[in-house]
């Protein structure tokens, strides 16, 4: 038996063209007033934290944070309003911010996302799982990879993601690299005799390097006058840029227990007693290795510099110093479900919990 067509009643004929114009005027008011781009803000609350159990922060010029986590990159500006969100999955997010640029990656990963402080984005693919990403203020990028054949490879892109120098390690595996203001390359390796830092320019072929003995160094950075800093758990080390060793910071016996290289031309040390923590000696220490401050700590929980002040979180209490690791101002605060606490300009203080912040005057 044929299949009779369902006639539709003039009733429901209305009713239906009544749905559709309510469904058309529901897309224009998406279209017309979809959060926004005025000045390239989207209206949110304010430092609205995308969900996630691994999130790391980074404070951009003019007060800015950026926020990767295992759902993207975000960025907020110096009143915590929304810039702009990338959603990408990043399982072990890393971050680094320089100037208006912010660089995030998966680690294990090849995801690559940079961002500015006007909510330009680009995202990229890479062909191989990436280790660490540095920034530099101008939007250049040093990324490094793992790399067929060898110990890892850097890579240096500038601000179209275009590549301009590519380095291969045959002999030590990479940890990490630092791109300076004027895009001097340092790489960080390690090796079976101790640790290496290589050192180049992107006009040459030409390599300088250090090497550290039976030492493992952590990390290396360069300072804002142009000078570079390797980090180990015994020592700071200060190089020129041809790698010659000009000033160090021995740490005595103490144990590095947290660092923070945010301030102005300025390393800031907390050194223990114990791995685990407990009263820290706080230094703070100029380019020339010279040291600036330094003071006896309780229990300290994180420190964060920005500009001349340094940001010390110890429990339940904040402490501002300057330079010279003298008290200007002190903040008592609840510290159930912080989880970090970063420093803006003007001394706000930015209290970070799982899924929001919060500014406090300081």
């Amino acid at each position: 038996m044929a299949k009779q067509r369902q006639k539709i009643s003039r009733r429901g004929i209305i009713w239906l063209v009544s749905l559709g114009i309510l469904a058309v005027l529901f897309v224009l008011s998406l279209i017309l007033f979809r959060p926004g781009t005025e000045e390239g803000v989207i209206e949110t609350s304010p430092y609205a934290l995308d969900s996630s159990a691994s999130q790391r922060f980074a404070v951009m010029d003019g007060g800015y944070l950026a926020v990767a986590s295992g759902g993207g990159l975000q960025i907020f500006d110096e009143n915590g309003s929304l810039v702009q969100r990338e959603a990408v999955t990043m399982l072990q997010p890393a971050l680094d911010a320089a100037g208006d640029y912010a660089a995030a990656c998966d680690v294990g990963g090849t995801t690559l996302v940079t961002m500015d402080r006007k909510g330009n984005v680009k995202t990229t693919e890479l062909t191989s799982a990436i280790i660490a990403v540095a920034a530099a203020p101008d939007g250049w990028l040093a990324v490094v990879t793992e790399a067929q054949g060898y110990r890892g490879m850097v890579t240096v892109y500038d601000e179209k993601r275009t590549v301009v120098y590519e380095w291969y390690s045959g002999e030590d595996y990479v940890v990490n690299a630092a791109l300076s203001g004027n895009h001097t390359l340092a790489v960080l390796c390690a090796g079976s005799g101790g640790s290496r830092v290589h050192v180049f320019t992107m006009d040459s072929e030409e390599e300088a390097g250090y090497f550290a003995a039976d030492e493992l160094l952590m990390d290396v950075f360069w300072t804002d006058d142009g000078k570079l800093a390797a980090l180990s758990e015994k020592r700071l080390v200060f190089l020129d840029k041809h790698a010659v060793q000009t000033a160090e910071y021995a740490f005595g016996g103490l144990h590095l227990y947290d660092y923070s290289t945010g301030g102005d031309g300025l390393t800031t040390l907390a050194l223990s007693a114990y791995r685990t923590g407990g009263t820290c000696t706080l230094v703070t220490l100029s380019p020339a290795g010279k040291v600036i401050g330094e003071r006896t700590v309780d229990a300290v929980t994180s420190i964060a510099a920005h500009g001349k002040q340094i940001l010390v979180r110890s429990g339940a209490t904040l402490t501002l110093y300057n330079q010279q690791l003298e008290d200007m101002r002190a903040l008592e605060i609840d510290p159930l479900g912080v989880r970090d606490a970063q420093l803006l300009q003007s001394g706000r203080v930015l209290l970070i919990y799982d899924y929001s912040c919060a500014v406090q005057e300081i």
